[in-house]
């Protein structure tokens, strides 16, 4: 599932392409992804421009000129696809600018669902293999409360998320550690691969318990998952699977993995001479250093 990188990314290579442009024909090809898709979407959005994109946690906000966002979440094999204007007489092409690959669309795939026409010709595709992802529209003013973001925990790169802040959102858990911070309630946009990296970098058990943790590891902890997701999204995110952005380019951090998928190979810590052991915790795959993560 795209993680806080992933969707930043995204939300990067959309704010490129889509931003100023009028959304002239939308058109969606179910009545259903992950929930049903709200039937009113056509005749709110059908001629309005994109004003600015955002994001919170995992989830995309793309928002309008009047006063209402959509609200996009990738799921687990999501994505959003940026085409140019199509072009019988002319082969599926890619331009490169600025890092954003644009392909040239010929005919919709049976994994296309939601398809956004824009004004200079060009399209935004929502395609998705699995249907786990979502879309939803909201008045702007009342994005807070929607029932997806009211409850997300603090973002990991902003003022509002700090070791103090951490602290006192797991002082009385007795749940793990990288149990506590995959909850998005707690902290939000952290998924199973960045917990893992973040928590190897502090030196951190993934299974030491939240009310053992000390003010050090609290702050290591911080630190480090924002170091982390800072050079994730420098990399364009993990491409595992699924992920693509916009243009369908594949992200790199995956080649920088210090713990995740590593398991039995030898531990990156050049002090270290112990070795990555892969073990299910709470159903989800969890790399550690079975030596320095104490």
């Amino acid at each position: 599932m795209p993680e806080l990188p992933e969707v930043e990314t995204v939300s990067k290579g959309l704010k490129l392409k889509i931003v100023g442009k009028k959304i002239s024909k939308y058109q969606q090809f179910r009545k259903n992804l992950r929930w049903p898709i709200p039937t009113y979407i056509k005749e709110i959005i059908e001629g309005t421009v994109v004003k600015s994109i955002g994001r919170r946690g995992k989830f995309l906000l793309i928002n309008l000129d009047v006063d209402y966002t959509i609200i996009i979440h990738l799921g687990m094999s999501g994505r959003l696809l940026i085409y140019n204007s199509f072009d019988k007489d002319r082969k599926p092409s890619i331009e490169n600018e600025m890092g954003i690959f644009i392909h040239t669309i010929v005919k919709l795939g049976k994994h296309d669902h939601i398809k956004f026409d824009f004004d200079d010709g060009s399209q935004m595709v929502f395609n998705d293999v699995r249907r786990f992802g979502a879309i939803d529209l909201i008045r702007s003013e009342k994005l807070v409360f929607h029932k997806w973001l009211s409850k997300l925990g603090p973002e990991p790169l902003s003022n509002n998320f700090s070791p103090q802040v951490l602290q006192k959102k797991i002082e009385n858990k007795k749940c793990s550690i990288k149990v506590a911070i995959l909850d998005q309630g707690i902290v939000s946009g952290v998924g199973n691969i960045y917990a893992c990296e973040a928590l190897w970098e502090a030196k951190i058990s993934p299974f030491k318990i939240c009310s053992k943790l000390t003010d050090r590891d609290c702050y290591s902890l911080v630190r480090e998952l924002r170091n982390v997701l800072k050079k994730a999204i420098d990399s364009g995110g993990s491409s595992l699977k699924d992920f693509k952005a916009t243009g369908g380019e594949l992200g790199y951090f995956q080649n920088l993995f210090s713990v995740y998928s590593r398991e039995k190979l030898k531990c990156k810590r050049k002090s270290c001479k112990g070795k990555i052991k892969r073990q299910v915790q709470s159903g989800r795959s969890t790399f550690f250093c079975i030596n320095c993560q104490s």
